[in-house]
């Protein structure tokens, strides 16, 4: 049984507003901030992108910079971060 389909061979079972699927490959983008200096919670928002579009924009907050790491499991000496100008 054919489990891919092109939309060619799709197309009229959306058009019957059926429940289609198809994987890509998005771009999460996150940024990072302490608002607050008497404050170890960091702020962060992740800006989801296809492509050259934007398709969601989420904003979550961590109790510290540790427990960002930990969540996104990244090592402390991971060499990913940059510096954006204000």
């Amino acid at each position: 049984m054919k489990q891919v389909y092109s939309y060619q061979e799709i197309g009229t079972q959306i058009d019957q507003h059926k429940n289609v699927v198809f994987t890509c490959h998005p771009e999460a983008r996150v940024t990072a901030i302490q608002r607050h200096p008497d404050s170890d919670t960091v702020t962060i928002t992740i800006n989801l992108s296809i492509r050259d579009t934007c398709i969601g924009i989420m904003e979550n907050e961590y109790a510290s910079l540790a427990d960002l790491l930990d969540a996104f499991n990244i090592d402390d000496l991971e060499e990913i971060w940059e510096l954006l100008d204000p």
